[in-house]
């Protein structure tokens, strides 16, 4: 009974979100910035090659899914708490969320600018997939996290400094950038692919070209959402955290409450 549940979709799913919790908790304790999303990555990676090797590709990329919301979770709650840490120990934590802020300060995002918004998409989708072609999804996954370290961290910034905890906790992480991570998890997967069948993987070609068109059509909507919603979020943002405590990185003097009426 044991062994044949072992080997089903919510073991892998409990698996890898376990990894994505854990591979957090061991990174953020080396207290290194670099080694943070490598071990992070490296967890990733062994619960996306177990699902990859016995599911394939489509609950792999399902894995990778829970990994994420694994690492998400545990790096948020680290980050709210220690805040001077996470910005020594996460790439560009300082410089994100200064450019955030800025942005919900001004009003002006990437709307004013789309082609420099739509290149600069292009430029990190083609890495990536270039990294999980070259890697198997590893260094995808590795670049993926720090991705996400600073993305969660400047989440946790605009939570500390919530006014209206409730629209912060539905708003910080915009729905645009959910939709990229759900379409760079496709697109990683797809992208390994080849390598794994090279190594004797068994690979569903169908799905792997099949799960590598939503990713692209996914690159699309992701910046048309971006273009298309940024400022309208952006305002909400604002007006539900005390921009000063969130430039400065420390709390609002505001009681921690939903707000949700």
């Amino acid at each position: 009974m044991q062994g044949s549940w072992a080997l089903t979709p919510p073991y892998f799913l409990v698996f890898a979100f376990l990894c994505g919790l854990v591979g957090f908790r061991v990174g953020w304790r080396t207290g290194n910035r670099v080694a943070l999303p490598l071990v992070q990555g490296a967890l990733g990676w062994a619960a996306f090659l177990l699902a990859f090797d016995i599911l394939g590709p489509a609950w792999a990329s399902a894995a990778v899914g829970a990994w994420v919301l694994g690492t998400t979770g545990g790096s948020v709650y680290v980050f709210f708490g220690h805040p001077a840490e996470t910005d020594e120990r996460v790439f560009r934590a300082a410089t994100y969320r200064a450019s955030m802020i800025e942005w919900l300060e001004t009003g002006s995002g990437p709307e004013k600018r789309p082609a420099a918004t739509a290149v600069a998409h292009l430029r990190e989708v083609i890495w990536y997939t270039a990294a999980a072609m070259a890697t198997a999804n590893l260094g995808s996954l590795a670049m993926g996290a720090v991705l996400l370290n600073e993305m969660n961290a400047y989440v946790a910034t605009l939570l500390r400094a919530a006014k209206r905890t409730g629209t912060v906790l539905l708003f910080a992480w915009n729905i645009w950038s959910v939709v990229r991570v759900a379409t760079y998890v496709l697109i990683g997967a797809a992208a390994a692919a080849p390598l794994l069948r090279l190594s004797g993987s068994r690979v569903n070609v169908a799905g792997a070209r099949v799960m590598a068109l939503v990713g692209a059509i996914g690159v699309v909507f992701d910046l048309l959402l971006k273009l298309l919603l940024s400022q309208r979020c952006g305002r909400v943002l604002a007006g539900a955290i005390d921009l000063d405590a969130a430039r400065a990185n420390r709390s609002s003097e505001v009681p921690l409450t939903l707000h949700l009426d």
